[in-house]
């Protein structure tokens, strides 16, 4: 499963913070720059061939305001908590260099290269405030130059370059950023331990369940054991849960899946059998549950049936869950409720 690279997150009511250094544009601007040079050629020639050119060597250079925040510019160098830096122009300079290719008088196409400087200053439509003139940088993009010429002699050769680019001027700036939580992909396999229930550490607590009014069975779906709810006895209310903490990401619906079978002890069978999966932000609050209620009529007696739901969607600030089945016996209730090999996994999203 893809993971998005955006997606809209609806911010809980305590968010996280984190403090980075981002670049930020505070000017771009559009500079060319026109060069012209004149040049003798290393010998006489009947014609240019053509003439490649490129920029290298660009460097920026921000020309800086010190002002107070009245407005007033500072001539001398002084410390003042009103003292403000601005940005007023930029000066652009590099070199242009060209492959000069042309043919001699011997029909012979020869080339040499040439290096022209060059260097214009920029200035912006308004200054621009910054917070650390040592944090300002100039990024260039677009990078364009053009050449044109002529031969007036068979050895002077006179060349017209326009240089063309985008000066961005650019800040290091520390800001504080809302972390949202990743699109995490939903964790494959089941998310109990010991889903089957076969460890306890006695014949009444299985060693990673909760549980009360329960007691270990052999009589199981799978493996060795199972566990029988209500067995200590049938008209007292039981229960077996699980906390889930690993592998529970918000916004996923999970899958319940569980074997149930009823245990005929005498002629009463009034009881239901409560399976839910409640969820929990980080903060222990509940943000939702999906829950499916049987009545003791619908379950099969002396044998195991599957039974499975779907929660809904979770919140997306979900962070665990707990399984858990209760035992709800009404008056003159004589059996109980047997509950073998549990799977909660997390359903993926349909691409």
């Amino acid at each position: 499963m893809s993971v998005p690279s955006q997606f809209l997150f609806t911010e809980p009511s305590t968010v996280r913070c984190l403090e980075i250094k981002v670049p930020v544009v505070l000017e771009a601007v559009d500079v060319e720059q026109v060069v012209d040079s004149t040049i003798t050629l290393p010998e006489l020639a009947m014609k240019i061939d053509h003439i490649t050119a490129s920029v290298r060597d660009l460097k920026g250079t921000p020309v800086f305001v010190d002002q107070l925040s009245s407005g007033d510019i500072i001539l001398v160098p002084t410390v003042s908590p009103e003292r403000e830096v601005w940005i007023k122009k930029v000066i652009v300079s590099g070199t242009i260099h060209k492959q000069i290719f042309y043919v001699n008088k011997n029909n012979e196409v020869r080339h040499f290269a040439e290096d022209v400087p060059f260097s214009k200053m920029q200035e912006f439509r308004e200054m621009k405030r910054v917070k650390n003139r040592n944090d300002v940088f100039i990024q260039f993009h677009n990078i364009d130059v053009d050449i044109n010429w002529e031969l007036p002699r068979a050895s002077r050769l006179h060349q017209t370059a326009v240089v063309q680019l985008t000066a961005k001027v650019v800040e290091d700036q520390q800001i504080f950023v809302q972390i949202c939580p990743s699109p995490k992909v939903c964790p494959a396999g089941n998310r109990l331990r010991d889903g089957g229930l076969e460890n306890w550490a006695d014949p009444f607590h299985p060693v990673f369940w909760g549980s009360s009014n329960v007691q270990q069975t052999t009589f199981a779906h799978s493996g060795s054991f199972a566990a029988d709810l209500g067995i200590l006895n049938p008209l007292l209310p039981g229960s077996l849960f699980q906390m889930v903490s690993n592998g529970i990401v918000g916004g996923r619906q999970y899958r319940l899946t569980f074997w149930v079978a009823e245990d005929v002890l005498g002629q009463a069978s009034a009881f239901a059998l409560n399976a839910e999966v409640v969820f929990f932000d980080e903060n222990g609050v509940q943000v939702g549950i999906g829950s499916q209620t049987f009545t003791s009529t619908g379950i099969p007696d002396g044998a195991y049936t599957q039974v499975q739901f779907t929660t809904p969607v979770t919140d997306t600030n979900a962070t665990s869950a707990m399984v858990r089945f209760s035992f709800i016996p009404a008056a003159g209730n004589t059996n109980t409720v047997k509950i073998d090999d549990v799977v909660l996994e997390c359903v993926p999203l349909m691409t």
